[in-house]
């Protein structure tokens, strides 16, 4: 029996619907479900708490001196100031199949990264490369980060969400950012996952030091 045939869910049941107030209406973010999964190989029910959610998308954005563009923005949750890659959750709704307690995107991750990358810092990127994809925490959510490197940066003008808040922005260069990490100042994982890529694979066209 294969994976796909190996689990049924028996059940699900919408526990909270994380609905925000933003710039452009209310906007449903994500669900937390209580599912009950049958395994049919061995009989065994599971019942679990997930978060189903739509997707987001991280940017590296490289400046034409080959710094990379970080923000130091407030988590309410961590209730500190965390230096992060620019983010942003996928426009997204409830899957119309009944009783699928999933969510859907209403927008690809590309239109999500180039939307998301000028309202937090201003910056307008003519040119968008999919990087990757990967669980966030596969462990309890079903949430895709979407990375991109983002190249020919133009500056425009922020335009901060509702509750979002973010005192500096600005470019670093491989050297700092591999300082920065070691040392602990970088502690946002989808932060750590998108250095990781622009600092070990190089971008063609962007020149990195790091030593």
């Amino acid at each position: 029996m294969n994976i796909e045939n190996q689990f049924e869910w028996l059940e699900t049941k919408t526990i909270l619907r994380e609905i925000r107030e933003s710039k452009h209406g209310d906007e449903l973010r994500w669900l937390i479900n209580r599912e009950t999964i049958v395994n049919r190989t061995t009989g065994d029910i599971v019942i679990r708490s997930t978060l189903r959610h739509p997707g987001i998308c991280v940017m590296v954005p490289f400046l034409e001196d080959g710094r990379i563009v970080l923000m130091h923005q407030y988590r309410y949750a961590a209730n500190e100031a965390l230096w992060e890659l620019p983010a942003g959750t996928l426009a997204g709704e409830e899957e119309s199949q009944e009783g699928s307690g999933r969510m859907v995107a209403l927008e690809s991750p590309a239109e999500c990264a180039a939307r998301e990358l000028l309202e937090e810092t201003g910056y307008e990127a003519a040119r968008l490369e999919k990087v990757c994809e990967c669980y966030a925490m596969p462990g309890s959510s079903d949430e895709i980060i979407h990375l991109f490197f983002a190249h020919e940066l133009t500056q425009r003008e922020q335009s901060l969400d509702i509750g979002e808040v973010i005192y500096e922005i600005r470019g670093f260069t491989g050297k700092e950012l591999t300082a920065m990490i070691a040392n602990g100042e970088i502690r946002d994982a989808k932060t750590l996952v998108g250095l990781f890529h622009a600092l070990s694979r190089q971008p063609e066209g962007v020149r990195i030091t790091v030593d």
